[in-house]
């Protein structure tokens, strides 16, 4: 019977309810035999039930042998600059200043304890910041001379090529320039005072002041009179410059350690060695020179104390040479770890071991017997030196430029042009107390800010040096001159001297020639001439060899890798004498003071110009000067053994860097 009211829906209710839950239970039995409900994800894979312990044991024993091994693969670590974070965080600081929001217990007033002023920096008490004022440095003294370069040190340092001949012997020219400068008064600028604007002691304190530079600046001696423009010497090469590893690029970290390996090895910065010679003088500062050449007493005595505290100076370079622990030139301060090491150089001939050898024991021994003969020349002159006068002893003892009255400082030119004359000037560069100190500046004073920027403060400039001249390789002048006598047949004729450079001295030859005679000669040359294959001998073997030399009652010929020179060398200087004849001035002579004609020499040069020499002229030269004292040392110099240092070890202390 059909029911009213009911639709189909209502009817069939029951049966729609139960054919949808027969159709999700076929549906599950489906999946369950179809698919792998079950499993589980291991390190990606989908592994069945049964297989979770096995998987775990797989695991477990992996674990068990990274546990165990010895050698396991470290994390690779990221690399943190520290030091570059510290010099962002001077640039980005602010003038204020973090403060406890309650003290942690009593103050200390370490201004009264540490007797300094350390106390916060107020700008607007401080009154205004200004640059630092070096001072001037002396006026220089320059001298010049001509020495043989030891063949062995283009080995170590090749660009000493291009100061010297392609052969042997390996002549070179060069002018060194000397000046002093007072450290106290650095310290009275830097206090103040004489009216000065005082730097706070809180900016340079802790950093130190150091001398990072001594410039020396040349002007040439031009035909008309005049002098040239001014440019920069030529320093030898690797010669350790302080100024080329920073820039203002650098962080106060960076400025920081020149600082302090420059303090500490002073002597090598502000008085670097003269290049390795074998033949020609040995190389003394200006300043003695010019002390010889007056004979007083008392320029006589600081001369030997000068020389007896370079002396000392050098025995402690030799016995704590840069490099051990005090100054660690190999470790970089941007490196946490320490710095690399790097590779050992290959040994080659002439090359020296980085540990103490027999022939730097041997120099050693050699100082202390010149320090010991210095003491005896002041004894002897009548001085006792004060022995309680500090001495350095070790490259942790020196002393800051700030306690020194008075500082030798010298520099070498290489870059001189032989016959030409030059005059000097020099300033010092020392640090920069307020680089990288911005924040402790006036923010709104744009002067104040810039004065943070620059690494160096720089002296002025001294005075111009008296002129020097870089000898010509050959010279000729004129010592005497005659007309012929009245009435007589005595030939008019001139005695002219010629100079040659050879094996690091003028080599000298005397002629009398008339008009019409050319100016040519042989000289010969006394002494040990020699010539060495460095690809051949050692510098260890040349040395020993040319010691037997020196042993008269054991000579023995000379190694292979070592030959002689020839003892005769030719001057011709294509000069020619065209006329000799009495001129105008009067010159006065003997202890009468007789008057006497000055005879003038003309003279066709090797370019065709026709030129005039005097006896008075030539011989009151400072070319003269120069040859003739060179000249007549010759005969009394030796012949230097190969081998002394080409490079200082604290150059490696200041490597440039990029500007």
């Amino acid at each position: 019977m059909k029911l009213k009211g009911v639709n189909p829906i209502e009817q069939h209710i029951e049966k729609m309810v139960l054919g949808l839950v027969l159709i999700i239970l076929l549906g599950v039995i489906a999946l369950q035999f179809v698919t792998t409900p079950n499993n589980i994800e291991d390190g990606g894979r989908s592994i069945e039930p049964a297989q979770v312990y096995t998987s775990l044991e797989q695991q477990a024993n992996q674990l068990q042998s990274q546990i165990t091994d010895l050698n396991p693969v470290l994390p690779e670590v990221q690399p943190v600059d520290l030091v570059e974070r510290y010099d962002r965080a001077f640039a980005n600081a602010g003038a204020t200043r973090l403060t406890l929001s309650s003290p942690l217990g009593d103050g200390v007033n370490v201004a009264s304890a540490m007797g300094a002023d350390t106390g916060p920096i107020d700008i607007a008490s401080s009154g205004p910041i200004a640059a630092l004022g070096v001072p001037k440095t002396s006026t220089p003294i320059a001298g010049a001379q001509w020495a043989t370069l030891d063949p062995y040190a283009l080995l170590v340092a090749p660009e000493y090529a291009q100061y010297v001949p392609a052969q042997q012997p390996y002549d070179f020219n060069s002018i060194s320039v000397q000046a002093s400068f007072s450290g106290t008064a650095l310290q009275s600028v830097l206090n103040g005072e004489n009216g000065g604007t005082a730097i706070p002691r809180r900016f340079w304190a802790a950093t130190g002041i150091a001398i990072l530079g001594f410039e020396a600046e040349r002007q040439r001696l031009m035909p008309d009179g005049s002098w040239g423009t001014a440019e920069p010497i030529v320093t030898p090469p690797h010669t350790p410059t302080p100024v080329q590893a920073v820039s203002n690029a650098s962080g106060l970290q960076d400025l920081v350690t020149v600082v302090g390996n420059a303090a500490r090895e002073a002597a090598e910065v502000v008085r670097p060695r003269f290049p390795p010679t074998i033949a020609g003088p040995e190389w003394i500062p200006p300043s003695d020179r010019a002390e010889l050449s007056t004979g007083s007493e008392a320029d006589q005595i600081k001369r030997v104390q000068r020389q007896l505290d370079r002396a000392r100076e050098e025995l402690e370079r030799l016995t704590s040479p840069p490099g051990g622990p005090a100054t660690n030139p190999g470790r970089d301060p941007r490196d946490p770890g320490g710095g690399k090491t790097s590779d050992p150089a290959p040994t080659r001939p002439g090359s020296t071991s980085p540990g103490t050898t027999d022939r730097n024991n041997d120099r050693i021994e050699r100082v202390r017997d010149r320090i010991k003969d210095l003491e005896n020349e002041l004894k002897e002159l009548g001085v006792e030196e004060d022995k309680a006068a500090r001495v350095r002893t070790s490259a942790r003892d020196f002393r800051s430029i700030l306690e020194e009255e008075s500082i030798d400082l010298w520099a070498h030119d290489m870059g001189v042009e032989p016959g030409a004359t030059y005059r000097y000037r020099t300033r010092v560069i020392v640090n920069n107390p307020l680089f990288r100190k911005q924040a402790d500046l006036d923010p709104d004073d744009a002067d104040q800010q810039a004065l943070a920027r620059d690494p160096f403060a720089h002296g002025a400039w001294s005075d111009w040096s008296e002129p020097v001249v870089a000898g010509a390789r050959e010279y000729y002048f004129v010592t005497s001159a005659s007309d012929g006598a009245s009435g007589t047949t005595e030939p008019t004729k001139t005695t002219i001297e010629l100079y040659r450079v050879f094996y690091g001295h003028y080599r000298k030859s005397t002629l009398n020639v008339s008009p019409g005679d050319g100016l040519a000669s042989d000289v010969r040359i006394s002494g040990n001439l020699l010539a060495f294959d460095t690809s051949t001998i050692t510098a260890e073997e040349a040395a020993k060899a040319i010691a037997d030399l020196e042993n008269e009652e054991n000579k023995s010929p000379l190694p292979a890798g070592i030959s002689e020179l020839s003892s005769r060398i030719s001057i011709d200087l294509g000069v020619y004498v065209l006329d000799i004849y009495p001129g105008q001035e009067q010159t006065k002579s003997g202890l009468g003071g007789q008057s006497s004609t000055v005879m003038r020499v003309v003279l066709r040069s090797k370019d065709g110009e026709l030129v005039v020499h005097t006896e008075p002229g030539d011989e009151g030269s400072l070319a003269f000067a120069l040859a003739s004292e060179s000249a007549s040392s010759a005969t009394s110099t030796r012949l230097r053994a190969p081998g002394e240092p080409a490079i200082s070890p604290a150059a490696e202390l200041f490597k440039p860097v990029e500007p």
